[in-house]
């Protein structure tokens, strides 16, 4: 196991048409490219933290992730 780059420390990621897709869809709500990897990372993250905490998953094993459960827009900024 490797371990993630000191905080503060700059990450380098390849851009694959994947990758790129992915973030035109995420950078169409105005953020940026960087906040949309944290806000992903930290969505993913935040599911493993909870698959091995409640037992579904051992701990250290990558959880697949089937659905994700979203509020309805109700007309307020989120």
């Amino acid at each position: 196991m490797s371990t993630p780059p000191k905080p503060g420390k700059g990450l380098s990621v390849r851009v694959d048409a994947e990758l790129h897709d992915d973030l035109a869809v995420m950078m169409s709500t105005g953020i940026t490219a960087s906040d949309a990897v944290k806000h992903a990372v930290s969505l993913i993250a935040s599911g493993y933290r909870n698959a091995w905490s409640a037992g579904l998953i051992p701990e250290g094993l990558e959880p697949r992730f089937v659905s994700f459960l979203l509020h309805p827009y109700d007309g307020r900024n989120t």
